[in-house]
C-alpha cells in the first residue's frame, strides 16, 4: 500500500468516525550548514515506491509514524544528499522490546550518502516557534518557516517566510495547483474512496498531502 492510500484511508477513518484521534507525525531531520531541522515533507517515497520496498514483518508501525521508516538528510553546495534511513523494529532482548535499525545499506549497498536526484519538490522547514498544534500528519503551524524548491536532487530556490507569508504563498500555489490534471486526477481518487464525503474533505485532504507538488511549481 502507497502512503498516499495509508494517509487516505486514516483521513476517511477519521471523517467517518470523529472519535478517532489521529497523531502528529515524526518528521525526518533536515541538516543545513550544520544545524538539524524538522523536515516536514518525505522525499524518499518515490525512491521507495520505485523500490516497492515495505516494512519488514518485525517493524514497529506506529500511528505516529505511519510511513514505517525516518530518512536524514543533508543539503549541501545546493544538493540534496540522503544520510541515513532507519526503522524501528521489535526485539525482546531490550527494555522496551524494539530497538532502531538502519537500512540504508539495504536500500543503496555500499553508498555512505546517496545524491537525491530522483527527487522533484518542495522541502518544507519549520524553524519558528509553533503558534497552532494540530494533532495529525503535520498540520500544526508555525511564526516561521524555510522553503527549499528542489529539482532532481538541486536546489533552484530559497525562500524564508513569515508563518503568515508561508500561508499567503501555500494558498496561491494551491489556487493554481486546483487548475492541473493532478489535482483532477487527486480529486477523483477521493471520490472514488469517499463518494459520500464533501468536497471539502477533499480539499482539505488535497491540501495537506499535496503541499510538496504544489509548492514546487
Amino acid at each position: 500500500m502507497t502512503i498516499f492510500a495509508r494517509v487516505l484511508m486514516l483521513c476517511l477513518a477519521m471523517a467517518l468516525a470523529p472519535s478517532v484521534k489521529a497523531t502528529a507525525q515524526l518528521s525526518d531531520l533536515l541538516i543545513v550548514k550544520g544545524k538539524e531541522f524538522a523536515l516536514n515533507t518525505n522525499p524518499l517515497e518515490a525512491e521507495l515506491q520505485k523500490k516497492q520496498w515495505t516494512p519488514p514483518a518485525n517493524a514497529v508501525i506506529t500511528s505516529a509514524n505511519w510511513r514505517g521508516y525516518l530518512a536524514t538528510w543533508e543539503i549541501r553546495d545546493d544538493k540534496l544528499f540522503l544520510k541515513d534511513v532507519t526503522i524501528t523494529v521489535s526485539d525482546p532482548k531490550e527494555e522496551r522490546g524494539m530497538t532502531r535499525k538502519r537500512i540504508t545499506g539495504d536500500l543503496y549497498p555500499g553508498a555512505a550518502e546517496v545524491f537525491a536526484d530522483w527527487y522533484t519538490g518542495a522541502l518544507i522547514v519549520p524553524d519558528g516557534e509553533m503558534t497552532r498544534y494540530v494533532h495529525m500528519g503535520y498540520g500544526s503551524s508555525f511564526d516561521h518557516y524555510q522553503v527549499f524548491r528542489v529539482h532532481a536532487g538541486k536546489v533552484v530556490e530559497h525562500l524564508s517566510m513569515t508563518g503568515a507569508e508561508f500561508e499567503a504563498y501555500k494558498e496561491r500555489k494551491f489556487a493554481a495547483f486546483r487548475k492541473t490534471d493532478a489535482y483532477a486526477k487527486a480529486y477523483a481518487d477521493f471520490r472514488k474512496e469517499a463518494p459520500d464525503l464533501s468536497k471539502a474533505h477533499a480539499e482539505d485532504f488535497i491540501r495537506s498531502y499535496f503541499a510538496e507538488t504544489y509548492l514546487s511549481q
